[in-house]
């Protein structure tokens, strides 16, 4: 077409067509990334970003990596939107490169010379990269293989945040939360363990940043006055002096001392010898191949298939990896053990006509600590 318009749309449209076949979208695009029309690469990053996102595709990220240093601004800022679709949930030792883009975000965002089209793209970047505390993912097709229309509604309106930023807040309708929380009959957070079948580092929570507090401090020349320096240069005269007094009166002492056997010092210099000791040895223990996670806990996409239920007292009705999972309590007789409980606040005793008033509002607190509506009362200007 010869509008920009609908060539960057019809380009990005590509993502939501082929978001269910993830691995074809960036081979499709890959020659629509290196057009001459800025437009286009826009709309070639975002396809990739929509479509592959929340899985961590290699060949994604090869393609979006010379976007993020493109010559027009508003592709860099559209490559890097996309690199965090992409990249979300996913940490540095699962992939290195999650590092050098989160560094790279970071020039970014502190650069003053950066433009601001790109300096937005990275703070949106970052935002998506941790969205809801590193615990939720971006999914546009459910565990069935359905599509969420919700997810994909939210995407098609955040797409369009380039005629009215507002609509950037709708991409929170395609965020999914990572957890596996097993529920009991009353529907209540038991406590009980499962097996995640994989080294713990790579589907931990990334490190936080530190921010580096170190600076240069510029050495000026201090200024030597001439008493000083006499004073400087006749105390070191003095302490000359007091060496060499020192040392002859010590050779004179040695050749006087009783001349011991060869042994002896010889020995004397093993144990001399023996007496240091080198700096203990840090011994790095290995990384475990597993680990035990206890219900509820944050289970991302790509550790799915590392989750084993292990043989206990409570044993899942339909084996899922992640969601909301029944549990089958194979002592029901014995008491159980809540991970989660809903039991109101305790307060201190308060006193006053007001302390039986404030104690039943508080227990009737629900979990989330929400206030009661206050009394009924008359105003009275």
């Amino acid at each position: 077409d010869v509008s920009d318009d609908v060539r960057r749309t019809a380009v990005l449209a590509l993502g939501f067509v082929l978001y269910s076949e993830p691995e074809q979208t960036p081979r499709i695009v890959s020659l629509l990334s290196e057009s001459y029309n800025p437009h286009v690469r826009y709309g070639a990053a975002l396809a990739v970003g929509i479509s592959c996102a929340g899985t961590g595709l290699s060949e994604a990220i090869a393609l979006l990596e010379p976007l993020t240093s493109d010559v027009v601004d508003f592709v860099r800022q559209g490559a890097l939107i996309a690199m965090a679709m992409v990249m979300i949930q996913v940490n540095e030792a699962s992939d290195s490169r999650v590092g050098t883009f989160r560094r790279q975000l970071e020039k970014i965002i502190l650069d003053k010379h950066e433009d601001t089209m790109s300096k937005m793209g990275a703070i949106l970047a970052s935002g998506i990269l941790d969205a809801g505390g590193r615990n939720v993912t971006i999914r546009l097709l459910s565990k069935t293989k359905h599509d969420k229309v919700t997810a994909v509604v939210g995407f098609a309106v955040f797409s369009q945040f380039w005629y009215w930023y507002p609509l950037i807040y709708f991409v929170s309708l395609s965020f999914s939360p990572t957890a596996l929380i097993g529920l009991n009959y009353d529907l209540r957070v038991p406590r009980f363990e499962f097996l995640s079948h994989s080294k713990p580092s790579l589907f931990e929570y990334p490190k936080p940043t530190t921010v580096p507090t170190t600076t240069s401090a510029v050495k000026l020349p201090t200024a030597v006055l001439s008493t000083s320096a006499k004073a400087k240069a006749r105390a070191k005269k003095e302490a000359e002096q007091k060496a060499n007094a020192e040392k002859s009166s010590g050779q004179e002492s040695s050749s006087t001392a009783p001349n011991t056997g060869k042994e002896k010092s010889s020995g004397e210099k093993d144990g001399e010898a023996m007496q240091v000791d080198g700096p203990p040895e840090k011994k790095t223990e290995p990384e475990p191949s597993f680990e035990i996670l206890t219900n509820p806990a944050r289970v991302v996409p790509a550790q799915e298939k590392f989750i084993k239920f292990l043989d206990g007292r409570y044993v899942p009705v339909k084996a899922a990896p992640s969601g909301f999972i029944l549990l089958k309590d194979n002592c029901p007789n014995e008491p159980e053990e809540l991970s989660l409980t809903d039991a109101p606040a305790t307060t201190s005793p308060a006193g006053g006509s007001a302390a039986g008033q404030q104690q039943s509002s508080s227990l009737a607190m629900a979990v989330d600590d929400e206030p009661q509506p206050p009394q009924p009362f008359e105003y009275t200007s």
